[in-house]
């Protein structure tokens, strides 16, 4: 299920290098990357260098506990992970092993991390879960609810069992907010399948694991409903939001105002129908298997990196997308308030930023794109009356209202 989903998230990876050898630190600072892809490539580097044993005394004989001691490793840790440099095969590998994990987790959470972090194991220690935590970007809240247990309860292991009740506590809190915070509890669901597909669409087989996995029975049966009733392959975000609005499931009141698409979706942008020269020729690839250290593969999905040239090829070409008739958020904030909305809203994330201007500029009304910078202040604890919480929103109030004079302050 959703291979092709899965060999576009790869390729849309591996075509932004094409030289021999990439860097880590360029990957970490592609703001064209995904947070989720950065993280994991992160995590495979600090793997290889506990492979190193690095501060582990193997005579006895040392105390390697001062800190003083640890500090000076934890720098040589630093300095290695900087001058580390993946090749091409190697690069390729994480692609692909990289694209399987994160859909398995954004997409069923609680069940990747029971086989991540347990691996069939009725319990695990405290440094298990923070070497699984180091792959771990989407839903930052489900590993620190696992922290806070363990601190409350004074403990350096986690059975299953309690983590189950742990994590159903935490699902039961979202589903109650469900109603305010649809868009923000999906958005790294659609972020994934726009960053692999190119559209702004998420399938309903994938809405429909991923409400099962928080034990949404009503969402569920809603969504199954616009697939099977309605024929409805994929659902956008307004789209999403009227089915869970909808009183009844019955078609002529829930979800008959929704329109069954008159083509499937655009799967992948226009440029990977063209060859790729050089290093990203399309040719076979040994197909790459996740198993880092100590780690399974979700067995469910199945990498396929070696038939997307085909895919693409054979892939009608898609139809040119209409202008947007209102103009960017980006557009309304000036380069100085822009710098500062950074710093104060995003914690200076400039990739959280690209991604919220990204989302905003699909919005097709005020009301969906109030929703969004209520769920950024709401996130990132931001005061909603401060200078720059309020230069960002009059200045996405501004793409709905057509003032397009402000700037958005200084």
């Amino acid at each position: 299920m959703f291979e092709k989903e899965i060999s576009g998230y790869a390729f849309n990876v591996a075509k932004r290098y094409t030289g021999d050898r990439i860097p880590l630190g360029v990957i970490l600072t592609d703001v064209e990357l995904p947070d989720n892809f950065k993280k994991f490539a992160d995590a495979e580097v600090e793997e290889m260098i506990d492979r190193e044993e690095l501060g582990e005394s193997r005579t006895g004989r040392f105390d390697l506990s001062e800190p003083q001691i640890r500090a000076l490793f934890k720098e040589i840790r630093h300095v290695l992970k900087n001058s580390f440099e993946f090749s091409r095969e190697e690069f390729l590998e994480v692609a692909g092993k990289a694209s399987k994990f994160i859909y398995n987790y954004v997409i069923r959470p609680k069940w990747t991390l029971e086989k991540f972090i347990f691996k069939g194991e009725p319990e695990v220690g405290r440094r298990e879960i923070e070497n699984a935590a180091r792959y771990l970007s989407d839903y930052p809240f489900y590993l620190k609810g696992i922290f806070e247990y363990l601190d409350f309860h004074d403990t350096d292991k986690l059975d299953l069992e309690s983590w189950k009740k742990v994590h159903a506590k935490i699902d039961e809190h979202i589903l109650a907010t469900i109603s305010t915070r649809l868009e923000n509890i999906t958005a790294a669901l659609y972020d994934l399948f726009k960053f692999s597909t190119d559209a702004a669409r998420v399938p309903t087989d994938a809405l429909i694991l991923f409400f099962r996995d928080k034990s949404d029975s009503d969402m569920v049966d809603r969504i199954e409903f616009a697939k099977e009733v309605k024929n409805i392959a994929a659902l956008d975000t307004n789209a999403l939001r009227s089915v869970f609005e909808a009183t009844t499931k019955d078609v002529n009141q829930n979800i008959a105002v929704l329109k069954s698409p008159e083509s499937p979706p655009k799967e992948f942008r226009p440029f990977e129908m063209k060859p790729v020269p050089g290093p990203m020729q399309p040719k076979p690839v040994e197909t790459p298997r996740f198993q880092s250290p100590g780690r399974e593969t979700p067995p469910d999905i199945q990498q396929i990196m070696a038939e997307h040239a085909k895919s693409v090829a054979s892939a009608p070409p898609p139809k040119p997308e209409t202008p947007a008739r209102r103009p960017a958020v980006r557009s309304l904030i000036s380069a100085k308030a822009e710098l500062r909305i950074v710093k104060k809203l995003f914690k200076g994330s400039r990739s959280a930023y690209q991604v919220a201007l990204h989302r905003l500029d699909e919005c097709s009304d005020w009301q969906s794109a109030s929703r969004i910078v209520e769920g950024i202040f709401i996130d990132n604890g931001i005061d909603p009356f401060s200078k720059y919480a309020v230069a960002f929103t009059d200045a996405v109030s501004s793409k709905f209202r057509g003032d397009v004079s402000t700037g958005s302050g200084s």
